[in-house]
């Protein structure tokens, strides 16, 4: 892509957020990366225009996607990107762009009430579906929507076992669930200090404990926005499947015993920052 036509698109994005910006809600994006030098471009170019902000949290990759992330960040005013000098999984990529968050919503260059969009960079969640999730949490008064997917393209034994990861993460959460692993949600910004005082971000953990703790927390949840999955690729095996469902169980004990996890220093640094929000 020339200069000159990253650029022009550049323009044509910043027209389209100024629209949104007028609501005073902002929404922003949190994208988690690794090894996905195919899908990243073309996944921030369908995002940016549908978002304030966008935060993309490299996960040590071994190919281009740093690369790209930082090629095209570097055009955009409302991109930043994280950069974790080897691989710890989805969970931690999450955590450090939550804590990133966090740090702004203190300094209150963002608002408790903004919407942050958690999405995967392999294309597999349809950015068509974004402002659809913003009036949905908007119009139910939601702080947290985890995303309900539909898996008529999944294999029967992914979608047992997703059952049955959904009514064990339910049983701690004490929340009826009907899809707890999908990584398209949505949440106030406001959810996330108290989410940080008992999240580990272990491998895949996240969305256990996401679905665990915000429920256990007392914030207003739903699982009904019915998604659709653009393309099917497992990553998980039977390791993470018990590791995620230890993790539940750990969730809902810290949170009974109010055992806060120890803050830990950031661990990503950016090499793209963005302007003030």
């Amino acid at each position: 892509m020339t200069r000159t036509k990253l650029k022009l698109e550049t323009q044509a994005r910043l027209v389209v957020r100024s629209e949104k910006m007028e609501s005073g809600l902002r929404i922003i994006a949190l994208i988690p990366v690794y090894n996905e030098e195919s899908t990243l471009v073309s996944v921030l170019k369908e995002i940016s225009p549908l978002v304030d902000f966008a935060l993309v949290v490299d996960d040590g990759s071994s190919d281009r996607s740093l690369a790209l992330a930082r090629e095209w960040a570097s055009y955009q005013n409302h991109v930043e990107v994280l950069h974790l000098p080897q691989n710890r999984g989805m969970s931690s990529a999450l955590r450090e762009g939550f804590v990133r968050l966090a740090e702004r919503l203190q300094s209150q260059e963002l608002d408790g009430e903004d919407l942050l969009l958690t999405l995967d960079a392999d294309g597999q969640h349809d950015p068509r579906e974004i402002d659809k999730l913003c009036n949905y949490m908007r119009t139910q008064n939601l702080d947290v929507a985890l995303t309900r997917r539909d898996f008529s393209r999944y294999p029967f034994y992914k979608r047992l076992g997703n059952h049955l990861m959904t009514l064990w993460g339910s049983f701690w959460a004490g929340f009826r669930y009907h899809d707890v692993e999908s990584g398209f949600r949505g949440l106030r910004l406001k959810v996330l200090p108290h989410l940080l005082d008992y999240y580990t971000g272990y491998r895949y953990s996240c969305a256990q404990e996401i679905a665990v703790l915000t429920a256990r927390l007392g914030f207003r949840i739903d699982n009904n926005f019915l998604t659709v999955i653009q393309l099917y690729r497992s990553q998980t095996g039977m390791r993470d499947v018990i590791i995620n469902g230890m993790f539940a169980f750990w969730a809902w004990a810290r949170w009974l015993f109010q055992r806060k996890v120890e803050r830990r220093p950031a661990l990503a640094r950016a090499v793209v920052p963005s302007e003030p929000l």
